[in-house]
């Protein structure tokens, strides 16, 4: 299977190496600047490269598409692929506004091609036995408290580098928290109390959001996160009426101590990302439904909304 990466960037390697080590091709890649395309083309072994994303998206060898670019552009580029008769594995989020997910989730259903979602949290182990334990009614989630906490008041993403777009902590952190609570408390809908900060000069957007969700059944997520912090959280409880567990650095811890270890966050990620990317390319040859679509993750985008004008 040939697939295209839509961005050159830090996470669009992290797919390329996924890619190869599930059996996959990628065979050309596309971005704005031309510089960047040849580094990346040469850095990972890639064929061709394009400045027009149309270019990439004509390209007969190609089919399948990961979109790795800026988050703004994710929906239009998704929505893109997906009418060139592309299947599409989205990096998270499917877009910066619930409309922007819904149009890729109708355009995927209209043109019967996949729109996966890189949801990657879903692929974690220490969330997958979690998630595991729920579906066989080994525990009841009574609350999640989440927390993604993170200095980013420069524009500089996970790698240290300078980037010229602006990240966003409701959208892409938000979504992040938001899908996991709700997958684990096995819902699809919830009241939504809370909102955002103000915008930030800085970067021109909220950078702390927090949020208290409560599902039809009563069961609750509390979820707090920040660009502002200056010590680095992301971390799960989970609270159960006859136990809690906590999901911290790639691991989940029991009462008795660890349940699922690891060699640590970017091992766990590396891990989840090849586990998300086979699992696409699965789908596409077998003709299934990947484990997470975009219109799975509408739930947690019509938390995000909420939030975002609640403030």
């Amino acid at each position: 299977m040939g697939v295209g990466i839509l961005g050159p960037g830090a996470i669009g390697a992290c797919h390329a190496r996924a890619v190869r080590a599930a059996g996959g091709r990628v065979v050309a890649v596309a971005g704005p600047k031309p510089e960047e395309n040849a580094e990346f083309s040469a850095g990972q072994d890639i064929p061709r490269s394009y400045v027009d994303t149309d270019e990439l998206l004509a390209d007969d060898d190609v089919d399948a598409v990961i979109v790795a670019a800026p988050s703004p552009v994710h929906a239009a580029l998704s929505v893109a692929a997906l009418r060139a008769g592309k299947h599409v594995l989205c990096e998270i989020p499917a877009g910066v506004s619930l409309a922007e997910a819904e149009l890729v989730a109708r355009v995927a259903a209209e043109t019967g091609r996949h729109a996966a979602m890189g949801h990657t949290l879903r692929f974690w182990a220490p969330h997958l036995e979690v998630r595991a334990r729920v579906e066989r009614g080994e525990l009841r989630l009574r609350h999640i408290i989440a927390r993604s906490l993170q200095l980013r008041q420069s524009n500089v993403g996970w790698t240290g580098r300078t980037r010229d777009w602006t990240d966003s902590v409701l959208w892409h952190h938000g979504a992040h928290l938001a899908d996991t609570a709700l997958w684990l408390l096995d819902a699809t809908e919830a009241k939504v109390y809370g909102g955002c900060g103000p915008d930030w000069p800085g970067s021109g957007g909220p950078m702390d959001v927090g949020a208290v969700l409560v599902t039809p059944s009563g069961d609750m997520a509390t979820l707090s996160l920040s660009y502002h912090s200056r010590e680095p959280v992301s971390d799960y409880v989970l609270i159960a009426e006859d136990q809690t567990l906590h999901i911290n650095d790639g691991r989940l811890y029991g009462p008795d101590g660890v349940i699922v270890d690891s060699a640590g966050v970017a091992a766990t990620q590396d891990a989840a990302i090849e586990a998300q990317d086979a699992d696409f390319l699965a789908a596409v040859a077998e003709g299934r439904t990947p484990r997470c679509t975009v219109a799975d993750v509408l739930p947690a985008m019509r938390v995000l909304d909420a939030l975002e004008h609640a403030s």
